[in-house]
């Protein structure tokens, strides 16, 4: 499998695949992504953070109790998977 680099490593959004609310899906706040402009619903991002980044799908976005917006996430898997997986496919090139 695919190692995935650690340096420089550039998350959307910072998520924590433990955080998960009574949607049952995992939640970060929209306010914290590097680029929150970036982030919209159905969007594929890197969550997580450069220790342990995964890719995720973005389910929704709703308003925080506190004027917050809260985004809903989907993991997809980890980078190295994704890259090993759309290799194999010859989507992408070795």
């Amino acid at each position: 499998m695919t190692e995935t680099p650690t340096t420089d490593v550039e998350v959307a959004l910072p998520a924590d695949v433990h955080q998960i609310d009574e949607t049952g899906d995992i939640w970060s706040v929209l306010e914290e992504a590097s680029d929150p402009d970036r982030i919209a619903e159905a969007r594929v991002i890197v969550a997580g953070d450069p220790d342990e980044p995964f890719l995720a799908r973005v389910i929704d976005i709703v308003d925080g109790a506190d004027g917050t917006h809260i985004v809903h996430l989907e993991v997809i898997g980890l980078p190295g998977q994704v890259i090993d997986e759309l290799t194999r496919a010859k989507l992408l090139s070795a």
